[in-house]
């Protein structure tokens, strides 16, 4: 198996990615604990051979995400219907 390191996953607020398998998660607007996972060539051996155990790259893809949405808050923010900010 080949090892899972947090420098494999390109992360924004648009969503996670593990770039070697292309597995992702992307986040419904405005709740991030919510989306789609794709889980692209997970389960796959690869063709350069790599091969990475799902639930590895699964608990660091949660892992990730829950520290890029805890660091980052107002990125997830949406707008409540009636309030407008101030300019």
């Amino acid at each position: 198996m080949s090892p899972v390191r947090r420098d494999q996953f390109e992360i924004s607020p648009k969503g996670i990615t593990h770039k070697p398998t292309g597995a992702s998660f992307i986040p419904d607007p405005g709740e991030p604990g919510w989306g789609h996972l794709d889980p692209g060539q997970l389960g796959n051996v690869l063709p350069n051979g790599d091969d990475y155990e799902p639930h590895e790259v699964d608990a660091m893809m949660q892992q990730l995400w829950i520290e890029y949405v805890a660091a980052n808050p107002d990125l997830f923010k949406t707008p409540r219907l009636g309030h407008s900010e101030a300019v």
